[in-house]
């Protein structure tokens, strides 16, 4: 039903929320509450307990969260451990139809992100597209871009069926700043095609809006992640020309991460540099790391080196590994091979493989602990890419509060390569090789080609797919991409580290990929068409023979 928001006190309509008692117009002519509103669009990315209030559910901190309850459903990230909270979206499709609360999260996230664009779009007096007031132009063009980041990423989690299958398939509904209670009550969901023109509607204005704008740090998006946005909507589109425009006006400025850079022990994926275009951060004022002990972060759920008693990942028997095979397929020459603990160190001595542990880690014995002592696991596959907050491990809870990317120069550099080889396959080749000698000097195009063994896609596509999933692991793109290319999933061969009962092989984008709506929208929205339940397989599957 077409209620109020939860995140502000804006009388708005959006999808499930709560109520209000101040007025546009009060909160317009407040002193500096406009800028307090834009700054609030990137500020409760993350940190907050958006969903669950005071139950301090570990999984409820923000955009960064996605990336796992999304990723988690493919094959590419395994929650393994004996106490890993993201293992319903791994195995658990019972809980992820209509009436289950992990439904409800993504709706209240993202349409309460939404709600928060919106009520900055109005009061800069830009609604349905009119010119804001001078002031206000760059607040309007940052709710413009993160509006569409927002709608392109709840399109591909709830789309009947992948573009590429069915443009008109059926994707979310829109709630925009115009939106009636009337409408909502009868509002059906926007066709791929209907989408996209929204989507880019809101970016060709953000472009417009954002042109002049120098912003302070990469914690808001500016015209460089204008671009970027466009370049991923243009790839799910699959309008390649377009796709490779904006992706190479997107990297103007950034230049791809270092060796150096790329394995550091102290600054590993913590913090900003000069490839990161868009990121998040965690704060130690924020509620996510103040309370519940900092459990419910991503510092919690993804990183193993601290110091100190705390975190599921590093001491409560939840890490998050790479699926084995994906590692195995990266060659020994891809210095990337070593942002995951090598399988081989299982079949070593604790002294050994302690010794082992030190090329990942400046804290090998706190490694190994969280793998095979607190996990039960052992360290085939551990992830030392993300890390603590340089200088922070042995400081509670200061070490988790890092910096997460949301865009990096090298998923442009992907996508242009991609985007330019279905138009030219030479094109295509070339970039790619060169984005791939960066990594692996002695890379040769086709090497990776047939490393899933799936040929809904072209060879070429599926080089490139390769080195997406190594490249943004971890970063809340496996499960998009799976949809975008409509890709089955292979948990289930020899030596897997998947889980026995859901060692899941299917040839098609899996039903679970297709995400429910949370049943009070459908129940009071009489325009919505809901998506079938998830369907948990009966049993493993038998094991694929690579």
């Amino acid at each position: 039903m077409g209620v109020f928001s939860l995140n502000s006190c804006i009388e708005e309509v959006v999808p499930q929320g709560g109520s209000s008692g101040v007025t546009l117009d009060q909160a317009a002519n407040a002193p500096g509450s406009f800028q307090k509103f834009v700054d609030n669009l990137t500020g409760n990315l993350c940190g907050k307990f958006t969903y669950s209030g005071s139950d301090h559910d570990v999984y409820d901190f923000g955009y960064p969260s996605f990336f796992l309850t999304r990723d988690v459903e493919g094959q590419d990230i395994v929650p393994v451990g004996t106490n890993n909270w993201y293992d319903t979206w791994y195995q658990d499709m019972a809980h992820l139809g209509p009436g289950w609360a992990r439904t409800q999260v993504p709706w209240t996230y993202y349409y309460g992100w939404i709600k928060d664009c919106n009520t900055v779009i109005k009061m800069a007096g830009a609604t349905d597209y009119a010119d804001p007031a001078p002031d206000k132009r760059h607040g309007a063009g940052e709710a413009y871009a993160l509006r569409a980041m927002y709608y392109l990423d709840l399109c591909r989690m709830y789309a009947s069926k992948p573009y590429a299958v069915d443009s008109a398939a059926l994707t979310t509904i829109k709630a925009d700043e115009s939106r009636t209670i009337e409408a909502a009550l009868s509002q059906e969901r926007m066709k791929w095609n209907e989408a996209f023109a929204f989507i880019l509607k809101d970016l060709d204005r953000a472009e417009q809006l954002l042109s002049d704008y120098s912003r302070a740090d990469v914690y808001t998006p500016n015209l460089s992640v204008v671009y970027g946005f466009k370049a991923r909507t243009y790839l799910e589109k699959q309008d390649w020309a377009n796709a490779e425009k904006y992706a190479k006006m997107a990297q103007q400025g950034y230049t791809p991460l270092t060796e150096e850079q790329y394995l550091s022990h102290d600054n590993g994926f913590n913090s900003p540099n000069e490839a990161w275009m868009f990121a998040v951060r965690f704060k130690g004022t924020d509620p996510n790391i103040l309370e519940n002990d900092g459990d419910s972060s991503w510092g919690s759920v993804m990183l193993l080196e601290n110091g100190f008693d705390g975190g599921y990942a590093a001491n409560y028997g939840g890490p998050n590994v790479i699926d084995r095979h994906l590692f195995e397929t990266i060659p020994s020459t891809d210095y990337r091979k070593k942002c995951w603990v090598d399988f081989k160190l299982d079949n070593l001595s604790k002294a050994a493989a302690i010794d082992s542990l030190k090329q990942y880690s400046d804290y090998p014995d706190r490694v190994y602990a969280s793998g095979v002592s607190n996990a039960s696991y052992g360290l085939g596959g551990l992830s030392l890419k993300f890390r603590n907050a340089a200088g922070k491990a042995d400081v509670k809870y200061d070490a988790w509060c890092v910096s997460v990317p949301l865009m990096r120069v090298e998923e442009m550099k992907l996508i242009e390569a991609e985007a330019a080889g279905m138009q030219n396959l030479d094109r295509g080749k070339q970039l790619l090789t060169a984005f791939a000698k960066l990594r692996d000097p002695q890379y040769v195009y086709g090497q990776h080609m047939d490393a899933y063994g799936n040929t809904k896609t072209s060879p070429f596509q599926n080089e490139v797919w390769w080195q997406r999933r190594v490249e943004l692991w971890g970063e809340g793109f496996a499960t998009f991409d799976i949809k975008r290319l409509n890709k089955g999933i292979i948990r289930s061969y020899a030596n897997t580290n998947h889980h026995e009962g859901a060692r899941w092989n299917t040839s098609e984008v899996p039903n679970w990929m297709v995400w429910c709506f949370v049943g009070t929208e459908t129940n009071y929205n009489s325009g919505m068409t809901a998506n079938p339940d998830p369907i948990k397989p009966n049993a493993d599957s038998d094991e694929y023979k690579w």
